[in-house]
């Protein structure tokens, strides 16, 4: 049951975030960047050294670990009495599926990488006077890395962009909204060998929700540390 729940979530990233329209709007716009880059450098190694430098791309994708907090301050026009303040006190550590591309010259990184996570955190206890549960999840980012190979550690930052799903049992037929968001980091990966690697991320977010009945407004803050296990192609 575990290994298809996984199957499950890895056939989610597919569908719901490389094939959207938007996210491959976005994939494209990335790819570009990247080509264009590559063409630069390329072209800046050609001009001022007499060997050529060594152009490679791998492919991969992963599972992840995460251990997420999550704290958001909200406030409502019409309930400014009930300002609240929460902080995740569930579901702190949860699964995730990532892929990727990377293009390496030489030994610099250039890559774009998505991933997908159904759990994020849930808070039981929104404010005073206020019940119910908020529950974040069904988080979907894609990222641009750039980065530096030395030898069997890979170091590399991200910026990137994504989406979260937010809900509140208290408001339930309340309609939600959320802009993109930007969500930006840093990561280490060792390669175990030719294929496999492991990794450890570091990343923060922060997203704006709109709840458009009750016109509460909820700022949130998000910080992750993931512990990632990948399989290069």
């Amino acid at each position: 049951m575990e290994i298809y729940k996984y199957f499950h979530y890895f056939v989610y990233v597919f569908n719901n975030t490389l094939y959207s329209r938007r996210y491959i709007k976005i994939f494209y716009k990335i790819m570009k960047i990247l080509k264009l880059l590559l063409m630069f450098f390329f072209f800046t190694f050609h001009v001022q050294a007499k060997e050529l430098p060594k152009i490679n791309t791998k492919f991969y994708l992963g599972i992840y670990k995460s251990f997420d907090k999550l704290t958001s301050v909200a406030t409502s026009k019409y309930h400014s009495d009930y300002p609240y303040h929460t902080s995740t006190d569930a579901e702190k550590e949860n699964l995730g599926f990532f892929l990727g591309y990377n293009f390496y010259l030489d030994n610099l990184l250039l890559g774009i990488e998505t991933s997908f996570q159904e759990n994020i955190g849930k808070d039981n206890n929104p404010g005073p006077d206020l019940t119910g549960t908020l529950t974040y999840e069904k988080l979907k980012e894609i990222k641009f890395n750039i980065g530096y190979n030395f030898k069997d550690f890979v170091i590399f930052t991200y910026l990137g962009i994504g989406d979260v799903n937010p809900s509140w049992t208290s408001y339930q037929n309340d309609p939600t909204y959320i802009r993109d968001y930007w969500t930006r980091g840093f990561a280490i990966n060792y390669k175990l060998n030719e294929n496999y690697f492991i990794g450890l991320n570091f990343d923060e977010t922060t997203f704006d929700i709109n709840y458009l009945t009750s016109f509460y407004a909820e700022e949130v803050h998000k910080q992750s540390v993931r512990v990632r296990f990948g399989y290069l192609f």
